[in-house]
Order: structure tokens, then sequence, then C-alpha cells
């Protein structure tokens, strides 16, 4: 055996990782556990536990009552607020957090999250640690390890905007998001049309974002109870559920899952499609990862985004499943 049998073999190696993966990273079989950065904080998503990712990782991570994370910098870093109050401090300054905000890390800009509420303050963290890693480009500085706030932290200045100094935009708030595609490329590609009931448009270029990056949480999908998404195919997918349950349909598996989940579709083409069988609409948190976009660019007439069609040649959008009525619920307020 040489290298290159090794190589020759590599092919079918990945196929065989992307039919075993588990397609669902579940909330509850995760246990939590404590680092110098977080008080409780659990790995929900990455390659180490039997995903097929192209270098991403994702987390979830509660911070006490009373409590700040640790301040650290790294590469780029998304993160979305599930619960609680406070503020981000990001580059020296501070960002107001609530439920439904979601902020863009840039990259080795140190941070750290503090809890001003009387719940504990729970977050989604995506990074690309793991890609980093793989390139040498990794470098992970702790600054102050988790803990009590202190008199420091909490008479801080209150927050002046949006963006850091530079100008550059760090956070936006789900209320704040725009619903209208606007003018984003994938609006207009025949992949993404009539792909959700509603989108919220988030850390992207027309918000003030910098754009691209190497990882990012870009929109929010919702659909009401009885609905369906369209079915299409591309590389790497990452949907964290915020609220309510469903099932998508990967390929030829079915994958259930509810709120603190993580869908995961494997770069492979897979054609997939999302389903809302439930009573209330459900929230899906879109976690984009940039890696996929180069190999778009270096071979796109294999990893173009795709509209699939009926056998009639009719693309499969969204809409209301059989023996659903629209006006039998409505999207999430």
């Amino acid at each position: 055996m040489t290298f290159y049998d090794d190589w020759l073999a590599a092919g079918e190696a990945i196929e065989q990782q992307f039919k075993s993966s588990p397609g669902v990273a579940r909330d509850r079989d995760r246990p939590w556990e404590r680092t110098r950065q977080d008080a409780r904080v659990k790995l929900l998503l990455s390659s180490e536990l039997g995903f097929p990712t192209m270098g991403g990782a994702v987390l979830k991570a509660e911070i006490p009552v009373g409590w700040h994370t640790g301040r650290h910098a790294h590469g780029e870093e998304a993160i979305h607020v599930e619960t609680g109050t406070g503020f981000a401090l990001i580059a020296g300054r501070r960002f107001d957090i609530r439920p439904g905000s979601t902020l863009h890390i840039p990259y080795r800009a140190d941070h750290q999250l503090v809890n001003l509420g009387d719940e504990p303050l729970r977050y989604v963290s995506a990074v690309c640690a793991p890609l980093e890693q793989f390139v040498h480009l990794f470098r992970l500085e702790q600054l102050e390890d988790c803990g009590p706030n202190d008199d420091r932290l909490v008479e801080l200045p209150a927050e002046e905007g949006h963006a850091l100094p530079d100008g550059r935009r760090v956070i936006i708030h789900l209320d704040e998001a725009p619903t209208d595609p606007g003018d984003e490329q994938t609006a207009s590609m025949a992949a993404y049309q009539r792909q959700h009931y509603l989108v919220h448009y988030l850390t992207v270029k027309r918000n003030g974002f910098k754009t691209p990056s190497s990882v990012a949480m870009t929109h929010v999908f919702e659909e009401p109870a009885g609905y369906h998404g369209g079915r299409h195919k591309h590389l790497e997918a990452v949907l964290y559920v915020l609220r309510g349950s469903g099932f998508s349909e990967v390929g030829d598996s079915e994958h259930p899952w509810t709120a603190g989940d993580v869908l995961h579709v494997p770069p492979a083409m897979a054609e997939h499609e999302h389903f809302n069988e439930g009573l209330e609409a459900y929230r899906l948190l879109r976690i984009q990862f940039g890696i996929r976009y180069f190999f778009q660019e270096v071979w796109p007439e294999g990893y173009t985004p795709t509209r699939i069609h009926d056998e009639h040649g009719r693309p499969l959008e969204a809409g209301w499943m059989p023996g659903r009525e629209p006006g039998e619920s409505t999207p999430a307020g």
C-alpha cells in the first residue's frame, strides 16, 4: 500500500461517512461541561461526534445569573441568543443582547458575554476551529476566565450602536431583521425560489455585515403548521431548531428534530426538504460555513445549488401539505 492507494480509497470512505452520519445532533444526548470560557457548555455538532462536516462546529452554552463568560480571541464566530439579557463586549465595546440577538465576531477580536438578567442567558455558537486547525491557522487566546460579574463589567458605558468604531456591524436583533429578499444574490437563484414561507435576513451584506465570512448565522426560516419547504440540493447545510418540531427528508433518509437540535445535511449534494406536521410554527436558524462557497466556485457544474423537479418537470417549491388549510395556523410571532 502506498499513499496513492490511500487516496484512491478515500472517496469511498467519505461516502460511507455520509451514509453513517447521525443527521441530527440531539440536544438531549449531549452532556453539559465546564470550561474556562463557559460555566455550562455542550458541543453539539462536529466531525469528532460523527458528523462529516466541512470543518465547522456548533456549541450551546448557558451563563448563570450574575455571571459572565470568559474573554477570549480566535477565528470568526457567530452567536445567537435564545434566552436572557445582558451585553456582549467585543474589542472593548458594549453591545446589548436579548432573545433573538445575532452576533458576528470578527476574526481574532476579543469578546465575552455578560448576563445582566434574572434568568440564565443561553446562546448558540458556531466556529470553524476544526478547519482552522487543519490549515494551521488556528489560535485561541484565553484572556479571562468565566465567573461572577464585577463592577468593571456592570458599570460599562451603554452601547453606542450596532457597529465597531471602524464601521463594521456586529449585531442584529430578530425584530429588526427584514423579511423581504432585497438584492440578496441567492434570492434570485432558481434553487431558492419559494423555498420557505417566511425568511428573516440576519448577518447578510445588505444589513451591513462583512461578507464573505468563514461562519455566519444568516437567516431564520419559518414554516407554519402544515407547511413544507422547497426541495433542492447543494453542499453542506446546518440548521439549528429555535422553535417547534418537524422532520427533514435528506436523500433516502428521514430525520425528525425538535427545538434545541441541529440538522446537518452533509456535503454530498443530497436532495433535502423540511416538513412541519405539527400544530405550531417552527423556526430554523441557518448557520453558514463559508468553505462551501469556495468549492461552489471551483466546480460550479457539480456543486451549484439546484432546485429539484417532479416527474412532470415542475419545481418542488414550498407549499401546504395535503389536507392542511392555510387558515389553520400563522407564522411564529
